[in-house]
């Protein structure tokens, strides 16, 4: 009987303490977050997800609602007024924040999605570009698609992609606290192909503690993964290789960087090895570059495409930004404590102050299924 009573009562009292049924909620896709210059609200457009039935199969699309607040969350909840059901948040894929708050400060606009209980730390963050970030919303990718799900499918493929990077909410908080080190985040804009206006996802959006102050391409993002030792693929297109009219597309399979901080004679330096493993995957053109001189010519070329992209980076970084994307302060603390505290108490600021070397180390394993160039009969 004891048995049987410890079997029974799980079924009897499991339960949810904050169970609803489905058709009293509405299920959030996303939501995109900007503010009134006269008034100064918060304006939330919140992307809700729709079920409708066609035949034996379903069509699922979004509606969008868009409530203001002197507060995200008291936006979020007058939002309950124009859908008439409580929001439901699990589901939800990212957060869209407007350029303008971002320059602000973006932390008040964050706070709530980071301390609510209903809403998933690991939602995307993105900034909306040249756009409002409801404007991102509003686009329709294709017909019944739903825009936050597109935008999640995209985010998902950061790490093939390598032009922008993986910026979730939980993350670009947590980078906050390291000491010096900035964050940088994933940028969307509106782009016209023909008569369609669809989302993109491309480049990065840099940060100085948590203000907005510049934008890296999505070129220059690839570089920067590298640096920070987070790239997984990527590819890299020599053009004009060794003086010819050829071009060479290179995939990025693997990738260690290592940060050695120096100091010496007062003088504080940070050497980057950087080390690629490379594969090559287009030759355009009918000169033979899989030879072992002329691999050593791409590799050459390679190595000198990527230091220079990588110090260019670094002197963006340094006296364009002020902002220590790459780490440097965080890895002298770490390695090097009492050089750190020190230079600290004399006012010397580490980051601005730093000289960097970059040494490429690259890796050629192979080209795919053919060593050949395709050759034109004479």
């Amino acid at each position: 009987m004891i048995f049987l009573i410890l079997v029974i009562s799980p079924i009897i009292l499991c339960g949810c303490w904050n169970y609803k049924e489905i058709d009293q909620l509405a299920i959030v896709s996303g939501i995109a977050i900007d503010k009134d210059i006269v008034t100064n609200k918060y304006i939330l457009t919140t992307g809700v997800v729709i079920t409708q039935s066609q035949g034996v199969s379903s069509i699922i699309s979004s509606q969008l609602y868009t409530s203001e607040g002197d507060s995200v969350f008291s936006a979020v909840r007058n939002a309950i007024e124009k859908t008439g059901l409580r929001l439901f948040w699990s589901d939800a894929k990212l957060v869209i924040i407007s350029e303008s708050i971002a320059k602000e400060g973006i932390i008040p606009a964050l706070d709530w999605t980071n301390r609510s209980n209903f809403v998933r730390p690991d939602m995307w963050l993105l900034i909306a570009k040249g756009n409002s970030a409801a404007d991102i919303l509003e686009n329709k990718v294709k017909l019944n698609e739903v825009t936050s799900f597109h935008l999640d499918d995209t985010m998902n493929s950061w790490k093939i992609l390598s032009k922008f990077p993986g910026s979730m909410v939980w993350s670009f908080i947590d980078g906050l606290s390291s000491s010096g080190k900035s964050q940088v985040v994933a940028t969307v804009k509106n782009e016209q192909n023909a008569d369609i206006i669809s989302p993109l996802i491309e480049g990065s959006a840099i940060f100085k503690a948590d203000k907005l102050v510049g934008y890296l391409n999505g070129d220059e993002t690839l570089y920067m993964l590298l640096a920070q030792n987070k790239i997984k693929q990527g590819l890299i297109v020599l053009k004009n290789v060794s003086g010819s009219t050829t071009n060479i597309t290179l995939e990025i399979n693997d990738n260690r960087t290592k940060l050695t901080p120096l100091y010496n004679n007062g003088e504080v330096s940070m050497i980057i090895d950087i080390y690629p493993v490379v594969s090559i995957h287009e030759i355009q053109g009918t000169t033979d570059f899989m030879t072992e001189e002329n691999i050593k010519i791409v590799q050459d070329e390679t190595e000198k495409n990527i230091k220079s992209k990588v110090q260019d980076l670094i002197n963006k970084f340094q006296k364009d930004y002020n902002s220590d994307v790459l780490g440097f302060q965080d890895t002298f603390e770490k390695e090097k404590p009492k050089v750190s505290e020190n230079l600290k108490k004399n006012g010397i600021d580490i980051f601005t102050n730093l000289k960097t070397i970059v040494n490429v180390h690259v890796q050629i394993k192979g080209s795919n299924k053919t060593l050949k160039p395709i050759i034109i009969g004479k």
